[in-house]
């Protein structure tokens, strides 16, 4: 050190300098073993920051009129030097922590890299598979085999690729026959090899979607995949119903209705059976479907949703069996089978050998078996299942109306025979439903869990058993007398004037209700349409007042003027069809005209609205005074109706 000092020459000013800061610069005097750290970390500091500042803020004038000075905060700086420390200290725990995160979502990124790359792979070796077996299902039958073990893979993604898949497959490579077990003697004989081949083939096709089948069922036990194993079987029984299994697929899918809420499960399961019955030429189907659900329904005690009982009103049997037709078929036959055995009497039989009966049973036998190749339905085995199909039907419905005060199907069932079945039912059992129906109608009203009266339902079941009735006796010469209903009519009335649900459609009012487990609507494609109860008033209307029948001027009388009353309330649609209604009776009745009149005249008795018996309530000592009160209506088409209603005179002359 002392060299350096002797070979430079310094300054005045330099070593001026240097004593004055000879304390930062002793490390050149001391030893070198001097720890130059401890030394600088032991001089004081000076830090402007630390330093307490002036009051900056204006003084603040007091309401008293004293004056005071604004005090700064000294404390905040050293918050503030605290929390850029902490936040430091934080910066670097957050790298670390950042470096681990990111080595982990590196990790994850991998993963998912990789599960895409496999699904992607296996999507490939599906469709080669297909596209393989689809071109040449005969020879590449064995690899259905591969395509059923790619579906018990792990990755539900993949597992539900592969039974998506066999379900396309199956669906192109079923033919449009159902394949039948070879019996020990067709084994036994020698065939050629196309036939051989056409042999193997099908015994490969049935035992592989047999086993396809299995795996179905068993994914439905899965909650993961449920919902595609279930839409691979309605699919497979809309499509193939035809092939073998069919019974099998049936008591799966019917078993899935069971249920009491309506999930987006039983949607599907009864779309499929729809489907089923709109397709069905040959009856077949239907009948084992039918069979299914019947017997299910029973097995529940008749407590499951009423769409499962909805899908009978899709069946084929209005359109294809009639009473009708089938009485002049039978009579036809009859008639043929008579003339058959007239000209068989007078017709010696032929002598035939024993070589000639076996060929007459040979070409019977062919010509059998070219029937069914070409899918020919017989007309008289049609009718039988169409006849058997009516049967379990009407079994089921007669139940559930027995069960009545406890069955939610109940509705459903009515409607069922208001829509479909009613001219089907035969005449022995029109007493003992006409009763049943009474007994039904007249029931006291439910109450639900709130304690609140179901009005409007038993509104409802009280206007299908009348039309049922007015329509069991619609096509036959009968004398029995219906003025129970007619007196449950004129009582339901009033309730209805009440009902704010009346013109709304009731399929319309299902879908808003109907909803699956997680309370989002469910698409349900019901093309059946329910009628209102607007639309079941002015039905039952037609058949009591305008199907042919006398009834007496009182009651007839005793229905307008109700009619008139209920107009008050119900909206301005069904107002304007009521008014028509009520006009088309007072000009099949002249006698009606009285109502119209409000010139005093001479009358016995009172009118007695309260009393819910058309024939004891004397209509015809009051007027249709209602009508001065529709002239003031908001809308202008029933104040126009309801005035000309006013002036109207049954022979068309106009009053004074």
């Amino acid at each position: 050190m002392n060299n350096i000092s002797e070979d430079i020459e310094l300054s005045k000013e330099d070593i001026e300098f240097f004593k004055e800061h000879e304390q930062f610069i002793g490390f050149l005097t001391k030893s070198e073993d001097s720890d130059t750290e401890q030394i600088y970390e032991k001089t004081p500091r000076s830090n402007k920051s630390w330093i307490p500042k002036e009051p900056t803020k204006l003084p603040i004038k007091l309401p008293d009129g004293k004056i005071k000075h604004q005090e700064t905060n000294n404390d905040s700086n050293n918050e503030n030097e605290e929390k850029d420390e902490i936040s430091s200290l934080d910066s670097d725990n957050y790298d670390e922590n950042l470096q681990d995160d990111m080595k982990i979502d590196k990790s994850d990124e991998n993963y998912v890299a990789s599960s895409n790359n496999d699904i992607i792979q296996k999507k490939e070796e599906l469709a080669i598979i297909a596209q393989t077996i689809t071109e040449d299902p005969e020879n590449n039958i064995g690899q259905l085999k591969i395509l059923r073990e790619i579906a018990t893979n792990n990755n539900l993604t993949i597992k539900k690729l592969a039974l998506l898949t066999q379900l396309v497959v199956y669906k192109d490579i079923i033919p449009g026959y159902r394949i039948r077990q070879l019996t020990d003697k067709e084994k036994a004989t020698k065939v050629s090899e196309e036939v051989k081949k056409l042999r193997h083939f099908e015994q490969s096709l049935v035992s592989n979607y047999q086993a396809y089948l299995k795996s179905l069922e068993t994914e439905l036990k899965e909650h993961a995949i449920a919902e595609t194993a279930l839409k691979c079987m309605c699919d497979l029984l809309m499509s193939v119903t035809h092939f073998n299994f069919r019974s099998n697929l049936m008591m799966t899918i019917v078993s899935r209705t069971s249920t009491v809420e309506f999930t987006k499960m039983s949607a599907m399961c009864c779309e499929a059976i729809i489907e089923v019955f709109k397709n069905d030429e040959s009856g077949e189907a239907s009948l084992d479907a039918i069979k299914l659900i019947t017997k299910m329904i029973k097995s529940k005690g008749y407590v499951v949703h009423e769409e499962i009982l909805n899908t009978f009103l899709h069946l084929r049997l209005k359109e294809e069996l009639s009473i009708k037709a089938s009485n002049n078929e039978s009579s036809i036959n009859n008639q043929a089978k008579g003339k058959k055995r007239k000209y068989d009497k007078q017709k010696p039989k032929k002598h035939l050998s024993k070589k000639l009966k076996k060929l007459d049973k040979k070409r019977k036998e062919v010509v059998k078996e070219m029937k069914e190749a070409n899918a020919v339905v017989d007309k008289e085995e049609r009718e039988k299942r169409h006849t058997e199909t009516l049967k379990l039907v009407f079994i089921t419905y007669f139940r559930i109306l027995k069960h009545a005060n406890s069955s939610p199907l109940l509705i459903s069932a009515l409607e069922g025979l208001v829509k479909l079945f009613a001219h089907l039912i035969n005449v022995e059992f029109f007493n003992d439903l006409l009763e049943l129906l009474k007994k039904i109608m007249i029931t006291p009203q439910t109450e639900d869990d709130n304690g609140n009266s179901s009005r409007r339902v038993d509104t409802r079941i009280s206007l299908l058993c009348i039309i049922t009735a007015f329509q069991l006796l619609s096509g036959e010469a009968l004398n029995i007398d219906l003025k129970d209903f007619y007196t449950q009519m004129y009582k339901i009335l009033m309730p209805l004037a009440l009902n704010p649900y009346m013109e709304l459609n009731e399929n319309i009012r299902k879908r808003r209700t109907i909803a699956d487990n997680n309370k989002d609507e469910i698409r349900y494609s019901n093309n059946i349409s329910v009628s209102s109860e607007q639309q079941l008033l002015m039905e039952g209307f037609d058949y009591m007042f305008f199907k042919k029948r006398t009834i007496p001027i009182e009651r007839s009388a005793a229905f307008l003027k109700r009619l008139s009353i209920s107009c008050l309330n119900w909206p301005s649609k069904t107002v304007l069809i009521c008014l028509e209604k009520m006009q088309k009776m007072i000009q099949k009745q002249s006698r009606l005209d009285a109502l119209l009149i409000s010139d005093d005249r001479i009358c016995n008795g009172v009118y007695r609205a309260d009393l819910d018996d058309p024939e004891l309530c004397n209509p015809l000592t009051t007027n249709l005074w209602e009508l001065s009160l529709l002239e003031s209506h908001y809308d202008p088409k029933v104040r126009a109706m309801a005035t000309s209603l006013a002036t109207f005179v049954p022979n068309g002359e106009r009053p004074l």
